[in-house]
């Protein structure tokens, strides 16, 4: 029907949705870094009470001390954060400089809404095909840079803010470092594609908008893993409504990916206290070995 339903899960990870009405559903469960859970064909009766017990297998991660299930866990989880006001650079623009946690959904809704996106069927079955093989193909598992998005989902962030330049240094992203200019340059005219592609930025009040351009056609987009070509086109609008957190709009705009654009919110938690450490992916880098897929 199209019709979302929403429940808050108890401190056992236990949810209950009780007011589905009768018929027949595709269960999905999404979580980074672990294979997505899917049961299509589940019947529900009138008045009928149906329990599932979802595990969820591993894919990414190693199930190692410090890549295993409690860091992923954790890392997608809403942090404590101080309150207060967000703070401000000498010349008044919000100032973003901080060490943030890897950006999660804004919403409850965010990942039912990743599901299905304007795709054209060509991305769309390529999305559906590299989930079902648990990523086994993403560019990350050679050491590669994974996603086009400007902050990590999955490690810290480091913002270091200038009048005329935002460096957000990711750990355990490859590059680790995203420039976005500020100097008021506009996009060179010939572009050769890059993986991360060419950031600029201009100011609409507090909202700082960023323009990216300039793509290849070899990252995927997260979430849902998704393809792009080299005509896809980034807008990203972030904010700093208040002292703990930092807020992403990103619309993705191709052509030949999707017939409209599409827009998906995320939102960082400050992080105090932390602070980014180095990363070198191809030292011991046991990814590829273990990426078998389905």
């Amino acid at each position: 029907t199209g019709a979302i339903y929403k429940a808050a899960s108890s401190s056992t990870g236990n949810y209950t949705l009780g007011q589905l009405p009768p018929g027949t559903y595709d269960l999905f469960v999404v979580m980074p870094s672990f294979a997505t859970y899917r049961k299509p064909g589940v019947v529900i009766q009138a008045g009928q009470k149906l329990r599932l017990d979802i595990q969820l297998e591993d894919t990414g991660a190693l199930n190692t001390l410090g890549d295993g299930r409690a860091f992923f866990n954790d890392i997608r989880g809403v942090h404590e954060v101080p309150s207060g006001p967000a703070p401000r650079t000498p010349d008044g623009r919000p100032d973003f400089s901080a060490v943030w946690h890897a950006m999660r959904d804004a919403d409850p809704d965010a990942e039912i809404a990743a599901e299905k996106p304007p795709a054209m069927p060509w991305a769309a079955a390529l999305a559906k095909k590299r989930t079902e093989s648990n990523g086994k193909d993403s560019p990350g598992v050679r050491c590669l840079p994974t996603s086009v998005q400007l902050m990590s989902l999955f490690w810290l962030n480091k913002v270091v803010q200038t009048p005329t330049l935002l460096l957000i240094i990711s750990e355990g992203a490859v590059p680790a470092v995203r420039q976005i200019f500020l100097d008021g340059r506009g996009h060179p005219p010939d572009l050769d594609p890059t993986w991360l592609g060419y950031s600029t930025g201009k100011w609409e009040g507090d909202t700082l908008v960023v323009d990216t351009i300039g793509f290849n056609d070899k990252a995927w987009i997260a979430p849902g893993n998704f393809p792009h070509t080299e005509k896809l086109r980034m807008i990203t609008r972030i904010r700093r409504p208040d002292l703990g957190h930092l807020e992403f709009e990103t619309t993705y705009e191709d052509p030949e990916t999707f017939t409209k654009p599409w827009a998906v919110r995320q939102v960082a938690d400050l992080a105090p206290g932390e602070e980014i450490w180095e990363y070198i992916c191809n030292e011991n880098n046991q990814d590829a070995e273990h990426m078998v897929g389905k």
